[in-house]
């Protein structure tokens, strides 16, 4: 653990000393010379009220879609290049997604420990890598947040929101072309009139393969595509006190990626042997009505309800089985915000209704199964949360909350005997949770802010969404968490320096997690784990036209009860490091050239810590040009060194590897 702790260590060393470097910052009343770029405090939800991200007593990182064009993200399953702390690993497929935050991920490919909310929506489980499009921001809600939030929320949350039309019209498009294929999006949006506006958006994204299977003769088979589409419709008047936002979406995702390379040997060159071509085709399909309404100058109710369905049909061509999932969320959440010059409160009541439905439909030639041949799981949730912030003193803030949860899960499994007959097993099973959290803040002055916190968050208990024996017809039980950190922020006032360091322990009990062969594998709770980390981050302008920005965590997580006591928990690399710049030249700085290195420690795949990857370094870089008609030119470069590092493990079917190296041109425009 040496290296990751002087790796992590001289991060933190730069953070604290990168005031030095920075001009001093100047008298008030004065005007200072920003240049092109100027580190501005961002207006965030993570607390489900408007704060700026230095007011939230906790860690949040913010990315704007500026930052996600300039590093040209286009999916959430891409989220990790940006966030260092953030660690993002496709299981099998883009649809089996899973997001790792200060140590703490999922095993359960149907629960994830990290929470993705699209407009305060939150997401299904097989919905978490999706396209972005037309985003405003990206936050980064670090911790359990339980208190607001609720399941699922146990290393943190997501928050993805869209940007809000302007005034007058505009269309925007963006293209990459590269060797392996592109990525074309496009949108326009009305402009307001009379209040109302309206906007609309598509995307496609095909991105050839990388893999090659001599035994059957083929080349670069493991090709996926995503085509999507989405309208809004949005009443901002200015002069009313009501807004509302009817959103419809659709997502359609196939691919022939889900191959695997062997264990001892990591080459793109040669696939592990299939019964059939492994296929995905993913459907999204969602709506959300969102409403706000200002009552006074200090309450304002903001309602939301939506409905989100995924249907998957999926071959896995290791062993030749079809497979079929039906997916659907009914959500609405209703809350109040209060706001004064000393105190902020936020009351309300979330709901949610899912259903999961699992098929094995066979499969010509297909070896063995991948579960029963159905389970139909519905969960029920019911929800009421309060959260609030009050200044003590003029330099001392304290934030409490919590949420009390209700949860009924239900199950229905057709599971064959040794007979081979089937059998059709119900249950069902209750479970509460009680999250509270309380955070306590001193602001030595206008810059700087420490904090101590303490917060709860649960992953509800249940069955297993794809029965395979009678051991799956029994429930298990909620995964809780309880974390305690402290941090520090620094903000400098002419906005050309941003600073933050953080502290934490979680204690996780009753991990949950897989157990057993493949394809009979059953859902059960493993022990309990603890996380120990740093997070250290800095951003600063440089020359008035130059950004430097570096990041990074250090983390120690370790099963500490059951079975596997001792052991490195999966999923969790053991540091992390981002370090980026953006330049800016010529006149109005219209050359924009870029650089990132991103630099992932160690991790297992496996409680066991049988499958392990090691540490990988990767560099991106590229060059814009942005014309003063708002068109913008460019060439860029991912994984430039073509590193070769595993994504997935699993022993009993191989590795899957990351994308190869990238090389593509950029036209975006916006008018």
């Amino acid at each position: 653990m040496q290296g990751p702790f002087r790796a992590g260590g001289a991060v933190l060393l730069m953070t604290l000393t990168w005031p030095a470097f920075a001009q001093e910052t100047p008298d008030e009343g004065t005007e200072s010379a920003y240049g092109v770029i100027m580190l501005a405090p961002v207006s965030v939800t993570a607390n489900k009220r408007d704060q700026t991200d230095f007011e939230v007593s906790g860690s949040v990182a913010v990315k704007t879609g500026e930052a996600l064009a300039k590093d040209r993200v286009n999916s959430t399953d891409k989220l990790d290049t940006l966030f260092p702390e953030l660690q993002s690993m496709g299981r099998s497929s883009r649809v089996y997604n899973n997001f790792t935050l200060r140590g703490l991920s999922s095993g359960d490919f149907y629960g994830p420990a990290v929470g993705l909310n699209v407009d305060g929506v939150p997401q299904l489980p097989h919905a978490y890598a999706q396209a972005l499009e037309n985003v405003d921001r990206v936050e980064l809600v670090k911790g359990p947040q339980g208190a607001v939030y609720g399941r699922g929320a146990l290393g943190g949350v997501i928050n993805v929101e869209s940007a809000l039309p302007d005034d007058k019209p505009t269309l925007w498009t963006d293209v990459q072309a590269f060797s392996r294929g592109h990525r074309v999006s496009g949108g326009a949006s009305s402009g307001l009139h009379a209040g109302w506006a309206i906007q609309g958006m598509a995307n496609d994204s095909m991105e050839g393969g990388s893999l090659d299977d001599p035994s059957r003769g083929l080349e670069n088979i493991d090709d996926r595509r995503v085509t999507s589409g989405r309208v809004s419709l949005h009443y901002l008047p200015s002069s009313q006190p009501f807004s509302a936002r009817l959103k419809i979406g659709t997502e359609r995702y196939r691919s022939e990626e889900e191959y695997y390379v062997s264990l001892d040997d990591l080459s793109r060159d040669r696939v592990n042997p299939v019964v059939t071509t492994p296929k995905l085709n993913r459907r999204l399909d969602d709506i959300s009505l969102s409403a706000t309404h200002e009552i006074t100058d200090r309450w304002t109710t903001t309602g939301i309800v939506s409905w989100q369905e995924m249907f998957l049909e999926r071959t896995f061509g290791t062993y030749g089985i079809d497979t079929e999932e039906d997916q659907t969320s009914l959500y609405g959440e209703l809350r109040a915000n209060y706001k004064a010059d000393d105190l902020s409160l936020i009351v309300g009541y979330s709901g949610q209704r899912q259903r999961y439905k699992y098929e094995d439909v066979g499969g010509e030639g297909s070896i063995g199964s991948m579960g029963g041949p159905l389970s139909d799981n519905t969960m029920m949730t019911h929800s009421f949360f309060a959260d609030s912030t009050y200044r003590l003193a003029p330099r001392w803030e304290i934030s409490a909350g919590a949420r009390v949860a209700w949860e009924k899960a239900k199950s229905l499994m057709s599971i064959p005997d040794e007979t081979g007959a089937i059998g059709d097993h119900r249950n069902e099973a209750t479970f509460w949770a009680i999250t509270p959290h309380a955070a306590l803040a001193y602001l030595p002055s206008e810059e700087h802010r420490l904090w101590v916190g303490i917060g709860r968050g649960y992953k509800p208990g249940g069955f297993n969404k794809a029965g395979t024996t009678t051991l799956d017809t029994a429930s298990y039980g909620s995964e809780t968490v309880l974390s305690f950190e402290t941090g520090w922020k620094y903000q400098s006032r002419d906005g050309r320096l941003r600073t933050e360091a953080t502290v934490y322990d979680i204690e996780s009990h009753e991990v949950q997690g897989y157990s057993g062969p493949a394809g009979l594998m059953t859902l059960s709770n493993m022990g309990d784990a603890r996380s120990l980390g740093v997070e250290v981050s800095g951003t600063a302008v440089i020359f008035e036209d130059q950004e430097v920005s570096v990041g990074g965590m250090v983390n120690r997580s370790r099963f500490t009860k059951g079975p596997y006591e001792g052991n490195t928990t999966p999923y969790a690399p053991a540091y992390s490091l981002r370090a980026s710049w953006t330049g800016h030249f010529g006149e109005g700085g219209r050359w924009q050239p870029t650089a990132t290195v991103r630099h992932v420690g160690e991790h297992y795949f496996d409680e066991n810590n049988t499958l392990r990857q090691g540490a990988y370094t990767v560099v991106d870089a590229g060059m814009t040009y942005e014309t003063e008609y708002g068109v913008k030119i460019g060439v860029y470069g991912r994984n430039l060194s073509d590193t070769l590092y595993q994504v997935y493990a699993n022993s009993y079917v191989g590795a899957q590897l990351n994308d190869p190296r990238e090389f593509g041109l950029q036209l975006s425009a916006r008018f």
